[in-house]
């Protein structure tokens, strides 16, 4: 994966672009900001209630075929209708 498909995927995904390489989406559970770097992306999941989730990935370990399918794994628990 790269940084442009990690961007292509947050904007599939209803996170919105707040400058170059931050995004955010709020709803229901909370909000969750993927801040975009040069070589990984971070990941917060920062729920009501709850001590914020980080996840970090270089890109390198995130394969081009799974790599969207992890990423929508790291969400699907927040919403059950994804």
């Amino acid at each position: 994966m790269n940084a442009d498909m990690i961007a292509a995927w947050a904007v599939e995904n209803g996170v919105h672009a707040m400058d170059s390489g931050n995004y955010r989406r709020h709803d229901n559970a909370g909000v969750i900001t993927i801040e975009i770097k040069r070589m990984s992306f971070l990941l917060i999941d920062d729920r009501q209630g709850l001590q914020p989730r980080l996840i970090s990935r270089l890109f390198k370990d995130m394969p081009l075929k799974s790599g969207s399918g992890r990423l929508q794994g790291l969400l699907r628990d927040r919403n059950p209708n994804h």
